[in-house]
């Protein structure tokens, strides 16, 4: 803690005050474009704990990247259907596990704005539900300790 009692980024003050841990991965640490991704396949499947804005949206552009790279590589393979479905069939599984990456990923982004992964239900309701979750990923995360730290 300094000063002003608040904490650095990427701190925040033990149960009783000081000192000061860093945080994980886990816990909404912000992180670079490797880490979130090596982090993000390595907890593919970990629903717990929180994503910083930086870990989702790092994540995301790498599978934007993906995608459109599979989209750009299987296009000369359309006319051939053969190659076609031997292609799709190869990488539907990475492509699937980036999905339920991705899925985590949105449940513990929401759980660092305190908000629980439920809410991903909310994109039942159109064009409504897709902008309520864009503007809970773009909120900042709850400062300190919340209900759904690990």
């Amino acid at each position: 803690m300094n000063a002003r009692g608040t904490c650095p980024p990427g701190q925040y003050p033990s149960p009783g005050g000081f000192p000061a841990t860093s945080l994980t991965y886990l816990q909404g640490a912000p992180v670079g474009f490797g880490e979130a991704i090596r982090q993000a396949c390595r907890n593919g499947f970990a629903y717990r704990g929180r994503a910083s804005r930086s870990a989702y949206w790092w994540f995301l552009l790498f599978q934007g990247v993906v995608f459109a790279v599979v989209a750009i590589a299987s296009t000369p393979l359309a006319g051939n259907k053969g190659a076609s479905l031997a292609i799709a069939i190869i990488i539907s599984l990475p492509l699937l596990y980036l999905e339920m990456a991705t899925l985590a990923l949105w449940v513990r982004r929401l759980h660092d704005t305190d908000r629980s992964g439920w809410w991903i239900l909310i994109l039942i309701v159109p064009y409504v539900g897709a902008i309520t979750l864009l503007i809970f990923t773009l909120l900042k995360g709850t400062p300190g300790p919340n209900r759904y730290q690990p």
